[in-house]
């Protein structure tokens, strides 16, 4: 089963979460900000995704709380 990123991804982020980063210019509430296959985070695709999951995987992100793996796991396929 695919996963999307507004059905199974985005409802993992708290309202906080997302007013919270959204100052820094990360747009944790904006699936095409995350999918934007151009995004210039020095990788090839998907940078903004990938530089979110990355500070996820490090427990940067979000705030107080960091994800359980099955949230990783998910967020990574």
């Amino acid at each position: 089963m695919a996963v999307s990123y507004d059905q199974d991804i985005r409802p993992l982020f708290r309202s906080g979460d997302i007013a919270c980063m959204t100052p820094k210019g990360i747009r944790l509430g904006d699936a095409e900000w995350m999918r934007d296959p151009a995004a210039d985070q020095g990788l090839d695709d998907y940078g903004h995704a990938r530089r979110v999951f990355a500070a996820l995987l490090a427990g940067f992100m979000p705030p107080g709380q960091k994800w359980p793996q099955a949230w990783l796991d998910l967020y990574s396929n």
